[in-house]
Parts: C-alpha cells; structure tokens; sequence
C-alpha cells in the first residue's frame, strides 16, 4: 500500500466500562466525515459503534501521528470528552495489526461471547453508511469487504456461528432456564450450555414485567432481544433522566418513576449501565424482595448484569429468591467454541489477510500496467492515423503497417535487452522478460575456448 496505511483508534470491552465506549462514542455519526475534512492525511473514514466497542478506520497517507491526534481531538468534541481522555481511553493501532483486529473483530472473535453473530453485519452498516457519507475510500473498501468475506467463511467452515449468540440472548435464555416456569421453545440445535445443565432452549419472556435499567446502545439490544422473546411489559428507569425520552423513541410503555418501586412489580432486571458503580445494591434488593412478596408477587427475581463491572453488587445472589444473570457467568455458560474451531477461524483470518496483502500487491502495479497499455495504444492511434480516411486499405498495406506497428513495440525492449548483455546483465533481463511477458528464452551455453 506504500505510504497509504490502515489506521485505527480502539475503544472496546476489554478495556473500559460501557457507559465509558458510550460516552465516547456519542455524537459517532458525525466523527467519520470530520475527520476526513480535519486532516489532509486522512482520506477516508468508517466508524463501527456497537454496544460493546467504538472504533474509527482511517486511510491515512500521511503522519500517522497527525492523523491519530486530529481523530481524536474530532471524537473529543462530538463527545464531550476530553481530548487528554479520548487520548488514554482509546488504543491506537496501524498497519497490519490494524488489519487484523478488524478481521478478529468481523469474524467474532474478539467479541465478549466468541463467534457472535451480529458484528459482522455491524461492519458492513458501518461500510454502509460510510458510502452514504462520502467517507470512504478503495482501501477501506477493499480491507472491510474483504474482513466480511472471510467472516461468512468462518460461518461455513467452522461452528463458531452456532455458538456465537450475542450476550443478550445468552443472558436472557440461561435466565429463563434457571428460572423456571417460562414458556421455552426448542430449538433444533439449542445451545448447549455445560455438562450439568445441559442444552438450553430460547426462553419466552411474555406476561412478565421486565424493568430495564439504562438507556444506551446496549439497552437498545436488549430491548430488542426482549421483544423477540415475547415481553411486551417494559419499564426503562434512568439515574440520567433520560428514561422518558428512551422510552418515547423506542415504544416502551412507560418510564419507571422511581428504580425502588418499579422492583417491587418486576419479575426480571436487565441493567446495562455499566458505570463502575452498582445501582442496586443488597439492602435495595432486599427492600424490593420484601415489598414484592406484599404485593402478592411470586416467583424469583430475576436480575441480569450486562454492565463489563457490575450493575448490580454480586452479594445479592444470596438473597433467597434473588437470581442473578452476570456476564461471568453467561461467559461460563455460553457455547464454548472449541479450541480446535478457533483455530480454525484463525488460519481462515489468516488466509483472508494474506489475500487482501495480495490483492494489494496486484493494485500496486496498477500504475505500470496503465503506462504499458498506454503506450501501446498510441503506437496503434499513430498507425491507424497513416491509413486512408476512407477506410480502404490494401492487405499489403496493412501488412506494412502491422510490421511498423511491432517494430516500434518491440524497439525499447530491444535495445534495453542489448544493453543488459553489455552490461553483464544477461541472466537479470532474461529472468524479466520471463517474468514480464512470459517468454522462455533458452540460454546459449557459453562458447568454450578452442583447446590448443
């Protein structure tokens, strides 16, 4: 790619909370096409926004350092961060371990549950909308394209598809199993979760009342893995204040008033704030265990964490009718890809960033490719403008000027291949011309001096 380099600045779940990648990625519509008018080195941009990563792709030809400290300072003000944080917060990478992190991320495997299916046709929106912007370029084109490509041959060829079910609906089925008493459905490869608990099917969630705690991208997804499970009964509650306005854009019934009374009438808490602070604590859950048995309410409680560091402080999982759903544990319950599927994936990567290095290489000689054809088509228009104007030409005629027309393409070679022999190159220009014009010249074996 010469100077043209693939840059990428990372923020994701291996290390940072959610409410930090969502704070970070606020205002993430607007970050690809500023940058693009932010810095003469940056030549193209896709932004990838996910509940669980942002990340920003540049085509930088150019000072990486520039490139990187202009991506940032753009992050910085469509989020309200600092530009010192974004600095901290989000990794930089460039070149080939840029490349391969999209490819690890395209095909699931640097996901929270590996194999996850939804990020692939994540990245390709994110090429989407790149196009729509105008941001895009042939080399971010051409490494996305490629990322998905291989990401549907590891979907093939591998069983990591199968396990890879997103977090949420990992969460909410192993809840719906443990807990007991809900309508499942069978599916006919449900995943398997371990050796003591066995396949688990697709839990329905309809007739209970779910609260929602959070209001971001993650809330977002498990709303809508709610929905595919049958819960229409939604409360969304917010410490920011902004449950109303959730609420309204994406049809929940209502916004919970206060978090304490909206427990009191729930059969299952999904939180997704991830703040670093639990927002339910053991005396609050207790409180709400005890106001809900007043109120008639039976069955456990059930309370899944999606927040990196908890929602939701662990100690509560000992309360009697408390069950509780964390990410350790969906990571423990998950189908497990199996080292050898992996492996698999990974040799798959690896072909599949051999080919775009390939494809690269061929698009390198694009240049001499277009000179030679050129040249070539002058030495024709030059002939072609000798001939008659009306078209009539004899076959002697055009005979002539078709030996012209080889003479003159095979002259500069000529000379050039003369001078190779001069000059002791010989073997070096004969090993090009194969090379180049796929000729095999037999090489004359040297005359040997006469014996006195």
């Amino acid at each position: 790619m010469g100077a043209v380099v693939l840059l990428l600045l990372s923020a994701n779940h291996h290390d940072l909370d959610l409410a930090d990648i969502e704070r970070l990625s606020t205002g993430a519509p607007e970050v690809g096409r500023q940058v693009v008018a932010a810095s003469p080195a940056v030549a193209g941009a896709v932004t990838l926004a996910t509940c669980n990563r942002f990340e920003v792709y540049l085509d930088v030809d150019g000072d990486l350092a520039e490139a990187a400290r202009a991506a940032g300072d753009v992050v910085a003000r469509a989020s309200g961060v600092s530009a010192d944080e974004v600095a901290a917060r989000m990794r930089v990478e460039h070149g080939d371990a840029a490349v391969r992190h999209l490819f690890d991320v395209a095909c699931g495997l640097d996901s929270v549950v590996v194999g996850e299916r939804e990020i692939t046709g994540q990245v390709r929106r994110a090429l989407s909308q790149a196009r729509t912007e105008g941001t895009t370029s042939p080399l971010l084109e051409r490494t996305l394209q490629h990322a998905t490509r291989t990401s549907r041959q590891v979907a093939v060829a591998t069983d990591l598809a199968r396990a890879g079910r997103s977090v949420v609906s990992v969460a909410l089925d192993l809840a719906g199993a443990r807990a007991g008493g809900l309508d499942c459905e069978r599916e006919d490869t449900p995943w398997p979760a371990d050796e003591h608990t066995g396949p688990i099917p697709r839990a329905r969630w309809s007739g209970r009342r779910v609260l929602l705690v959070g209001t971001g991208s993650y809330a977002g997804a498990a709303l809508a893995a709610l929905r595919e499970r049958g819960a229409t009964d939604v409360l969304v509650w917010s410490a920011s204040g902004r449950a109303e306005g959730f609420a309204a854009s994406h049809g929940v019934a209502t916004a919970a008033p206060d978090l304490a009374t909206a427990l009191q009438d729930a059969d299952l808490v999904v939180t997704c704030r991830g703040t670093g602070t639990p927002v339910l604590d053991v005396a609050t859950v207790a409180d709400g265990m005890r106001a809900r048995a007043a109120r008639g309410g039976t069955g456990p409680l059930v309370l899944i964490d999606l927040a990196l560091r908890h929602d939701i402080d662990p100690a509560v999982a000992a309360l009697d009718g408390v069950l509780l759903v964390d990410l350790a544990t969906v990571r423990r319950h998950a189908p497990t890809a199996t080292t050898a599927e992996v492996e698999r994936a990974r040799a798959i990567v690896a072909d599949g960033i051999q080919d775009l290095a390939g494809a690269a290489a061929e698009r390198r000689m694009d240049d001499a490719v277009v000179a030679l054809r050129s040249r070539a088509a002058d030495a024709v228009a030059d002939e072609l403008a000798g001939l008659p104007a009306d078209g009539s030409v004899s076959a002697e005629r055009a005979a002539r000027a078709l030996h012209r027309l080889a003479a003159r393409l095979v002259h500069e070679p000529t000379v050039r291949a003369r001078e190779a022999g001069r000059d002791g190159r010989a073997e070096e220009h004969l090993a090009a011309l194969e090379q180049v014009l796929g000729l095999r010249v037999t090489r004359d074996t040297p005359a040997q001096p006469h014996p006195s």
